[in-house]
């Protein structure tokens, strides 16, 4: 770069480039706006030269990663072509009239009369120098600062092409293991704050990697019990009802862990009360709680029937494909057995509560109900589920019975027939 060129750049305010989450570019504070006629591909071309703007690429990899398999007639020409709509569409969005791109021996080239900052090259280029640095504080201050760039799956709205699934991989996996290093560290050093700000993120990015255990861990750390508690109930009910799995052992260590803090510190009895009681937005409708809490609940229930002579009725509901069977998992699914269970809230009654069973289905006890009363509810249920769409009314089923009366009869409630 000679020196006029040089004095040009270092004038000229900075062109950010946003990969991490949703793809967006801002030239000095203010947003670049591309034109909605501007090609798929040559938003493609942009990313990838951005993305590879150290070091260029090659001809051969930009036609595979920007066509693939498509049968093009001529791709070379094509490529030209949408290198050269790209060009304008740079200078019409408001950049600066310049060349941007080059070729020099098949190679193509990112240029620019300003600087540029790329978050996830950064994000690398952090965790890279970091892992140079000796001191361990400078180390770890230096990972936080690339952990705190990572905002979003790399380029999350452009999911389909191989070379971008490539590099979230790769990304994730950077991720990933410089959050476990820094996670020991701050829990080490009982960094809590800090420590809870970056496994939020994680937790909500990857729901599925259990981050929730050492966002519970800083939780528990910070004092925030009530959080913590709520954070395993939505982590154990999200496992459940899209993988149709039980927390993992990590999870439920930390659960067991929360207890005995909870239980460690002296509260009086308002403090109690006020920690059992329901939040005002749980208050409306029937009561919905975890499998676990439904068999607690179940079990209570039925010692007490036999001191008050009220029978309580089990209900299980069935969404079904059509001709009886349980429906299968996928997209229809989930939308049934969310209607159902928007259903259920409104059409129970204040002291009944329900449980989501399984994938396709959900378990009702009914205070003081009948056989009678279990088919108004049924006709009940089954009539709002289907309000909508009448054709849902052949996918649902219930099954009865009054409250169990042996021990050995409860091993229905034990789990064993969750599909």
């Amino acid at each position: 770069m000679n020196e006029e060129m040089k004095n040009q750049t270092e004038q000229l305010p900075l062109l950010k480039v946003h990969m991490m989450g949703s793809f967006f570019l801002e030239y000095g504070d203010q947003p670049i706006s591309f034109r909605k006629t501007m090609a798929t591909k040559s938003m493609r071309l942009l990313q990838i030269f951005l993305y590879n703007k150290d070091n260029g690429i090659s001809r051969g990899r930009l036609l595979e990663s920007t066509y693939g398999r498509e049968d093009v007639a001529d791709a070379a020409n094509s490529l030209r072509v949408g290198v050269h709509r790209l060009k304008r569409s740079l200078v019409e969005a408001g950049l600066p009239q310049f060349e941007y791109i080059y070729t020099q021996k098949g190679v193509y080239h990112w240029t620019s009369p300003m600087p540029v900052e790329v978050d996830a090259i950064d994000i690398k280029n952090k965790i890279l120098e970091a892992g140079k640095e000796t001191d361990e504080k400078a180390r770890m201050d230096q990972m936080i600062e690339a952990l705190e760039l990572y905002t979003g799956e790399f380029l999350a709205d452009f999911g389909e092409e191989e070379w971008v699934q490539a590099e979230r991989a790769q990304l994730k996996k950077v991720y990933s293991d410089a959050l476990k290093e820094v996670s020991e560290y701050l829990l080490k050093n009982e960094e809590f704050d800090e420590l809870q700000k970056l496994t939020s993120v994680a937790s909500e990015l990857y729901p599925f990697d259990e981050w929730q255990a050492v966002q519970m861990q800083a939780l528990i750390g910070l004092e925030r019990y009530k959080e913590a508690m709520k954070l395993y109930e939505q982590t154990s009910k999200h496992y459940f009802e899209e993988l149709g799995v039980t927390p993992s052992e990590k999870l439920v260590e930390q659960y067991r862990y929360l207890g005995s803090r909870m239980g460690s510190r002296h509260r009086v009895i308002e403090e109690v009360q006020a920690d059992l009681q329901e939040s005002p937005g749980e208050k409306g409708g029937a009561f919905f709680c975890s499998l676990a809490g439904f068999r607690d609940c179940y079990r209570l229930v039925y010692r007490m029937s036999e001191l008050n002579g009220q029978m309580p009725w089990l209900m299980l509901c069935t969404i079904t494909d059509g001709k009886g069977y349980p429906a299968k998992g996928g997209p229809r699914l989930d939308r049934m057995s969310e209607k159902l269970l928007e259903v259920m809230k409104r059409s129970l009654r204040h002291s009944d509560f329900f449980a989501k069973y399984s994938p396709s289905q959900y378990v009702i006890l009914l205070q003081g109900g009948s056989q009678r009363g279990c088919e108004l509810v049924y006709k009940r249920i089954s009539e709002r589920f289907s309000e909508e769409k009448k054709g849902w009314a052949k996918n649902l089923k219930y099954s009865a019975l009054p409250a169990i009366q042996t021990e050995k009869e409860l091993e229905f409630l034990e789990g064993d027939d969750v599909l």
